[in-house]
């Protein structure tokens, strides 16, 4: 009855720790793949999707082009069909949650081929009293002019260890004067456990050890 009673502590503080990898490919009304529209309306009217509120944040399918037929491409996902950019190449979108952000998935759209957009965005995490922490990451630019594949911005030793958060804030650095967009993708978020949920994972870590010692 012990190790049952242990197995499930460990079960449940595990869960409640576990990474989630926000990829915007179930959203409730997404635009066309040849089109893009902001996440309130690709998500039933609401900016809350995945349980946190995403402000500011334009949904693109991965056909989309400013001028159809043979324009250049927006942006490219870094996975499915699916990505986000900051709506109208707004500085400061936010994301409201208290999960930590471990890294996401970024890339410069060059301004529909003309050289512009972002070179560089910045994550801040803010809490009820202010900023937390913040982290910056160069956008890479192979190709002048064109979309470019996404890279992973690693945020997990900026917020790994914070508490107390409130939220996110992404700013860029716009290149040019035409639009400051960027591409993202793939957001990976930790929920941040309880006093509680730690205490658990401390009393059951032990009796696995020596449950796998013998």
């Amino acid at each position: 009855m012990k190790r049952l009673a242990f197995a499930a502590v460990f079960t449940v503080a595990v869960s409640a720790i576990a990474q989630e990898v926000v990829t915007f490919e179930d959203l409730a009304s997404p635009p066309p793949l040849d089109g893009a529209t902001g996440l309130f309306f690709a998500n039933g009217d609401s900016n809350v999707y995945r349980g946190m509120a995403w402000t500011g944040f334009t949904v693109v399918g991965n056909q989309y082009r400013v001028d159809p037929p043979s324009g250049p491409l927006f942006g490219l996902p870094n996975s499915g069909s699916y990505f986000v950019s900051n709506q109208d190449g707004l500085n400061g979108v936010t994301i409201a949650t208290s999960r930590r952000l471990l890294g996401a998935w970024f890339g410069q759209n060059e301004y529909y081929g003309f050289g512009a957009g972002a070179d560089q965005v910045t994550v801040t995490a803010f809490g009820a009293s202010g900023d937390l922490g913040s982290a910056s990451f160069d956008l890479p630019d192979n190709t002048a002019g064109q979309p470019e594949p996404l890279a992973f911005f690693d945020t997990s030793a900026a917020f790994g260890s914070l508490s107390g958060i409130a939220g996110y804030r992404i700013d860029r650095r716009e290149l040019g004067t035409d639009s400051g967009h960027w591409v993202g993708d793939d957001f990976t978020f930790e929920a941040v456990p309880e006093p509680a949920t730690l205490a658990m994972v401390g009393l059951a870590l032990p009796w696995l050890m020596r449950r796998r010692r013998s």
